[in-house]
C-alpha cells in the first residue's frame, strides 16, 4: 500500500504543471498547533486486548506547505507536506515517549464562496497519503525505537479570509509500525491522532 500511495503522489506531482494554464493555481503555508494529540498502541500481540495503552501527549507545532489546483469554481486537489515537531507524552506511570510525524498527502477541498467583506469562503478539507514516524523513549541509556511508516488520514473545516488568511481545524490518524526489538519481541501497531488548528498564508499563482 505505501508503494502505491508513493506512486500516486509522484504521479500527481508529476502532471500537476501541465494544468498550469487550465485553472486557479495557490500555495499555502500553514502553522499549526495540535490541541489533542494521543498515541495508541495495540499491545493485543503482547496479550492484551487491542489498542490498550494510551499516551497522552504534550501540544506539538507543525509546519506545512500544500498546492492546489481549481479543477472549478468550488473544487480543488492537490499535494502538501505537514511535519510534526517531537511532542512528549504527559504518562507518569511510563517511560516518556517523544513522537513525530512527516505526513505527505494528496488533498481535496470543497469550497462554499462567501459574500463577505471578512470571510471569503468556507470549505472542507480531506487527505490521504503516507504517515513517517519517529519516535523514542525521552530517558537516558533507553533503548532506540524503529517505526514503519504507514497510512495517513486526515479532514477538517477552514475558512479564507480576505482572499489570503486561512484557518483551519483538521482531525488525522497516522497509522504506523512499531519494528520488534530489544523493547518488544513482535511488531507493534500504533496509531497516532491528532487534533490541529492550522492558521497560514494562502499565495494565488
Amino acid at each position: 500500500m505505501k508503494k502505491l500511495l508513493a506512486v500516486v503522489l509522484l504521479a500527481a506531482a508529476m502532471v500537476a504543471p501541465a494544468f498550469a494554464a487550465k485553472g486557479d493555481m495557490s500555495v499555502n503555508a500553514k502553522l499549526g498547533l495540535g490541541v489533542n494529540n494521543n498515541v495508541f498502541a495495540d499491545i493485543s500481540a503482547l496479550g492484551g486486548p487491542g489498542f490498550d495503552y494510551k499516551f497522552d501527549m504534550e501540544m506539538p507545532v507543525s509546519l506545512g506547505a500544500e498546492f492546489f489546483y481549481g479543477l472549478m469554481d468550488n473544487l480543488s486537489v492537490g499535494l502538501g507536506v505537514n511535519y510534526g515537531l517531537d511532542s512528549k507524552s504527559k504518562s507518569k506511570d511510563f517511560m516518556p515517549l517523544k513522537v513525530g510525524t512527516t505526513n505527505i498527502y494528496a488533498a481535496v477541498k470543497p469550497e462554499a464562496k462567501i459574500d463577505s467583506n471578512i470571510f471569503s469562503s468556507i470549505y472542507l478539507i480531506g487527505q490521504i497519503g503516507l504517515a513517517m514516524g519517529r519516535a523514542e523513549f525521552d530517558v537516558s541509556g533507553a533503548p532506540s525505537l524503529d517505526i514503519k511508516s504507514g497510512l495517513y488520514l486526515g479532514f477538517g473545516i477552514g475558512t479564507t479570509i480576505m482572499d489570503c488568511i486561512i484557518v483551519e481545524l483538521v482531525c488525522s490518524s497516522a497509522n504506523l509500525t512499531l519494528e520488534k526489538g530489544s523493547m518488544f519481541p513482535v511488531d507493534m501497531d500504533v496509531q497516532y491522532t491528532a487534533t490541529t488548528i492550522n492558521v497560514g498564508y494562502k499565495f494565488a499563482l
